[in-house]
């Protein structure tokens, strides 16, 4: 599932590539992702203008237009966006292409539909609208620890909520969690705060170095959990076994040796 890093490296790509070029044509594969949007005012909104700037929020992606208003991009599970010239082939399960007038093309693909293009008047009335919390890389230590304050849920169910931090997905907060080594079950009310300092250090390490790396799991560092995200396989920093459980309904991987589960403090002893 697309997420922070793999957003930011799609505006990269838009924002160097993309931009300050005339549109020619739009071509709308797949109606249903613009959700109640007409095709025909989606076409006509976009046909004849420019991309002009970027900006990303959490997961989502927006690019302003000349003269007004945004085009708003959401990947869901399997989206993604690339940029290709005319004799390329077209990403499979493209759903909506942008053709430039250089003869270049921008398409939105998304095996199972669950995202969503649109063109909207403004990004920060979509952000606000939707509650969506600060973006993971713009929160400093004191602005986290507000954010995590005052929650009763495992950890990693609040790093996965939108309206407390946008950006981070399933995947990468089990990342964040094992590089920071802390359990995912651990109850967020219980972190002391060096505990909550070194989720907040550990976060925007591994989301700029999975940035850096372009997201692409098999570029990313040996000691990273993603490349062996699966129950039974070896941990890159010990040497045992990862473990699955379930977390807020999501499966969550770990390693038991180096995310110990903590004992409740109010745990009464045994006489």
């Amino acid at each position: 599932m697309p997420e922070l890093p793999d957003v930011e490296v799609y505006r990269r790509e838009l924002q160097s590539k993309a931009l300050n070029q005339r549109i020619a044509a739009v071509d709308v594969k797949s109606p249903r992702i613009l959700g109640r949007f007409p095709a025909k005012r989606f076409i006509d909104g976009l046909r004849g203008r420019r991309l002009t700037g970027t900006q990303r929020h959490g997961k989502r992606l927006y690019a302003t237009l000349d003269g007004g208003g945004v085009l708003a991009l959401h990947f869901g599970m399997t989206g993604g966006l690339r940029y290709f010239a005319g004799e390329d082939p077209e990403p499979a399960f493209d759903r909506v292409r942008i053709d430039f007038e250089n003869g270049r093309h921008l398409g939105y693909y998304n095996r199972r539909m669950i995202g969503r293009v649109a063109l909207l008047d403004d990004a920060q009335a979509d952000i606000a609208a939707r509650e969506l919390g600060p973006d993971a890389l713009d929160l400093d230590p004191e602005t986290f620890r507000e954010r995590l304050a005052g929650s009763r849920g495992a950890i990693k169910s609040v790093l996965m909520d939108q309206t407390a931090i946008a950006g981070i997905g399933n995947i990468y907060a089990d990342e964040i969690l094992f590089q920071a080594r802390v359990h995912p079950q651990a109850r967020t009310a219980e972190l002391d705060a060096a505990t909550i300092r070194r989720i907040h250090k550990t976060m925007q390490a591994v989301l700029k170095k999975a940035i850096e790396r372009g997201a692409e799991p098999e570029r990313l560092p040996r000691n990273f959990l993603i490349p062996r995200r699966e129950a039974g396989e070896t941990c890159p920093a010990c040497g045992g076994r990862i473990a699955r459980v379930a977390v807020g309904g999501r499966s969550t991987y770990f390693c038991p040796r180096c995310q110990p589960k903590p004992k409740s403090p109010g745990r009464s002893r045994k006489r």
